[in-house]
């Protein structure tokens, strides 16, 4: 286990739900944070890139750079492609 320290705007809070003392909003945080690892180590993700191994990540390579130089690559601006990184890896 591990421990963080965080900080919360107390005053905030108040404004949000007047009934929460520091612990129960300590007790009501801890539950979304336990829920949120569980379904971050549960999820479905496609697999990482870095899950090919040596051979299959060269032979990737050496296909995207011939059609890199033969001129049928198609070119994908920086925010469309880190778009599709970010739906294809769930990030």
């Amino acid at each position: 286990m591990c421990t963080y320290n965080i900080t919360v705007d107390e005053a905030a809070l108040r404004k949000m739900h007047p009934s929460f003392s520091r612990e129960a909003f300590g007790r009501w945080l801890q539950r979304h944070v336990d829920e949120l690892v569980e379904d971050m180590t549960t999820a479905s993700r496609p697999e990482s890139p870095i899950a090919y191994t040596e051979e299959e990540m060269e032979a990737i390579v050496k296909e995207r750079l011939a059609l890199m130089e033969s001129g049928k690559a198609k070119y994908i601006g920086g925010e469309e492609g880190f778009a599709q990184i970010r739906a294809r890896y769930g990030l």
